[in-house]
């Protein structure tokens, strides 16, 4: 009798060992997937943003972001540089500052504050109006076609249709400015590829203030990349 009671017992051990080793089976099984699944998520949070004045909605990922968003961005940006007044370039260009690469930032600073003492000099204003803007989102590309208008005082002395083309880039999980540069007029983008690699402080740095051209300064960023 007691010899059945023994491997009635022995038989429920062995089964209830069975079942815990099922079950810890099961748990680390599930931790590995947890695991390959959250490895596969690194770098690739998508992050949905609202801009500022409600348009649109846009998306983030590492590396990338939606075409409506490098627009958005884009526009802004031109904003800062081209929308100038003296009572208003000094904001502007902190504010500007804030986007830009760390490898332009120094070199950036210093042509702002160059730009801001012409303009103030001169007392200038400039006014762009934006006609179209082309995106090219795998190069992270914002070209934009317009008329910029300069003033000295209340005087309007020259308008001229511009091109500029903007470029962005990822720097520490936030997309920064590369450099903003002025381009041909009836395709920034075109022409923006045969200018890769130029110094975009020399390509869009316009001459020195007159009465009937002043000079803002305004329209040129330095290229992030390093020099060789």
């Amino acid at each position: 009798m007691k010899l059945s009671v023994l491997q009635a017992d022995a038989a429920s051990a062995r089964r209830a060992t069975v079942l815990l080793a099922a079950l810890l089976l099961g748990s680390m099984g599930a931790n590995l997937l947890l695991a390959g699944l959250a490895l596969s998520l690194v770098d690739r949070e998508r992050v949905i943003v609202v801009p500022p004045q409600i348009q649109r909605s846009f998306w983030i990922e590492s590396g990338r972001a939606s075409p409506e968003y490098l627009e958005q961005m884009g526009y802004f940006l031109l904003q800062l540089t081209l929308n100038v007044t003296p009572q208003s370039v000094d904001h502007q260009s902190r504010v500007l500052l804030g986007y830009a690469a760390p490898a332009v930032h120094g070199e950036l600073k210093t042509t702002l504050a160059n730009a801001a003492e012409r303009l103030k000099r001169d007392g200038a204003s400039t006014v762009f109006s934006a006609r179209d803007l082309s995106v090219d989102a795998r190069a992270m590309r914002v070209g934009v076609r317009g008329q910029l208008t300069t003033f000295i005082s209340d005087r309007r002395v020259s308008d001229v249709p511009k091109g500029y083309v903007i470029e962005l880039q990822w720097t520490n999980g936030r997309i920064t400015l590369k450099s903003f540069r002025e381009t041909d007029p009836h395709d920034p983008l075109k022409s923006s590829e045969s200018a890769e690699g130029a110094p975009a402080a020399k390509s869009a740095r316009p001459a020195r203030a007159t009465p009937d051209q002043p000079d803002t300064g305004r329209s040129d960023v330095p290229d992030a990349d390093p020099k060789p």
